[in-house]
């Protein structure tokens, strides 16, 4: 059995909340609402809701490959090692990774925790694509987990949301009792450097404070702060830009102009915290 057709165990319908079932090419409920399989192995459960307005689409397959090429310098590498150690070592049961992009994430969690299976749910179409096939025991969903998480009540033991918003009510109910949460979320000066000469989006202070208090019944665990200085190229610092929701806001030209003009390597900071929850 696939880590797909296992996850219809805790799958559900992001229209009206049924269980999910598998259907001929792809997946169904008893209210007909119908969801497709895409050939390359993930299931979409994109769907609008009501007030809400269109599903969002996600990451680019540019703002992707400009992460993959930061992840695979090293950058994060501290920040991944902070969530594996948040992840309980006797974990079991499954995982899922909230607006987990590519599953860089979530595939290094199940390497080390083997008694876990997990799902990642992203808007981005290619990000799950590529997420579908990181780890033999990850599968990927096409959803938009801002509006809500197709996931059923306390279903998961372990859920991450790694510089991801969304909803905490949300995310308590989808954990089971005892279940964990791993939030990673940026300090105000994360990237700051970069904010000089460009118009970036600004981080507003406090976020790691608002995640610990963001789930009122459950206990903090840990909140572990990640904060190193980087020398980055101009290639390394563009990606840096671009890998994120900054790159929905800029001209790469400009920015790449404005880059270029400085001295490299560029010294940024990386600054952000690990607030890890766990219920009762």
């Amino acid at each position: 059995m696939s880590t797909l057709d296992a996850a219809f165990d805790i799958l559900q319908c992001p229209s009206c909340g049924e269980p999910l079932a598998p259907a001929e090419g792809g997946a169904s409920c008893t209210n007909r609402h119908h969801f497709d399989q895409a050939r390359q192995g993930y299931l979409s459960l994109r769907a609008a809701h009501k007030g809400k307005g269109a599903p969002a689409s996600g990451d680019t397959p540019e703002m992707l490959e400009a992460r993959e090429r930061f992840q695979g310098e090293g950058f994060h590498d501290e920040i991944r090692d902070a969530v594996l150690a948040a992840v309980p070592t006797d974990a079991r049961g499954w995982l899922a990774d909230l607006g987990g992009g590519t599953g860089w994430y979530a595939a290094a969690v199940l390497d080390a925790r083997p008694e876990l299976r997990g799902v990642v749910l992203d808007a981005s179409a290619p990000a799950v694509r590529i997420a579908a096939r990181a780890h033999e025991r990850l599968a990927g969903v096409s959803a938009d987990v801002w509006t809500g998480i197709p996931l059923r009540d306390a279903s998961v033991a372990v859920a991450l949301r790694i510089f991801a918003p969304g909803s905490a009510a949300e995310v308590r109910r989808i954990l089971a009792p005892r279940g964990t949460v791993v939030f990673v979320v940026p300090h105000a000066d994360h990237l700051r450097e970069l904010g000089h000469g460009l118009k970036l989006m600004k981080v507003p202070a406090g976020k790691a404070e608002e995640a610990a208090a963001s789930i009122p019944d459950a206990h903090v665990v840990s909140v572990h702060e990640v904060r190193q200085r980087v020398q980055l190229s101009v290639e390394q610092a563009l990606d840096s830009v671009f890998m994120g929701p900054n790159a929905f806001h800029q001209d790469r030209a400009k920015v790449e102009k404005v880059l270029a003009e400085w001295q490299a390597p560029i010294s940024v900071t990386i600054a952000v915290s690990i607030v890890t929850l766990q219920l009762a």
